[in-house]
């Protein structure tokens, strides 16, 4: 009897114990507004939203998206950057680069990555600080066909928007996911495979960008959907 007693009080203590470090490890990041973000150890990104007041306008958001787009607006079409982004399921565009820091490396112009909130599956990260000339020859020759310098922002944008799944392009981050939880992931054919795979979508979104080019060239940017009630203006 004591030792049943005794094993139910360490399994308790020692799942107390497990609460308490995850508890001290947890992160919790505003996302945006009166969204948090919260990070567990071992469980992942937990993410809980509040419900949402359309006619508040953040000071601390406002003041990021002007940082964000003040660097970008000179370079690309922000309004055709946000119809794009709508359409293919982006949450949000980002000038925040590869490094720990958010610095960028050095030839990194742009990456697609899985969103931290659930409210949209993407994100996109643009380098604000690219040189558009050496960039426009680099990607005319590794493309075969020319890039002049004033469209080397809209192309790598529209690439990165051909990484997501609503452009029909296979999702490299379930390809890795597959190819980890499969087995033996460090064999040589699963490199090349892996390597074949990620060849294959990044050829998918060079064309989706280059058949996307003439598009954003040739038309104008669309209007948002109108705002559901009356005008007080």
């Amino acid at each position: 009897m004591h030792g049943s007693v005794l094993y139910y009080i360490s399994g308790f203590a020692t799942a107390l114990f497990i609460l308490l470090i995850l508890a001290r490890k947890a992160r919790l990041q505003r996302v945006s507004g009166e969204d948090f973000s919260l990070e567990l150890p071992l469980f992942g990104c937990v993410a809980t939203y509040k419900p949402n007041h359309s006619g508040r306008i953040y000071t601390e958001d406002y003041i990021n998206h002007r940082r964000s787009s003040s660097l970008l607006e000179p370079k690309i079409d922000l309004q055709k950057m946000m119809d794009y982004a709508i359409r293919y399921d982006v949450d949000y565009i980002t000038t925040t680069g590869d490094r720990p820091d958010g610095s960028w490396s050095d030839g990194r112009y742009a990456f697609c990555t899985m969103s931290r909130s659930h409210k949209r599956s993407f994100a996109i990260h643009i380098n604000p600080y690219i040189n558009t000339e050496e960039a426009s020859q680099r990607l005319s020759l590794q493309l075969g066909t020319w890039i002049p310098p004033e469209d080397v922002y809209p192309f790598l944008f529209l690439h990165e928007i051909g990484h997501t799944s609503g452009t029909g392009n296979r999702n490299f981050f379930a390809a890795v996911i597959n190819h980890t939880i499969s087995g033996d992931r460090h064999s040589l054919s699963k490199r090349r495979e892996l390597f074949r795979l990620k060849s294959e979508i990044e050829d998918f979104a060079d064309r989706f960008a280059l058949q996307e080019l003439k598009r954003w060239k040739d038309n104008p940017p669309s209007v948002l959907p109108p705002l559901h009630g009356h005008s007080h203006i």
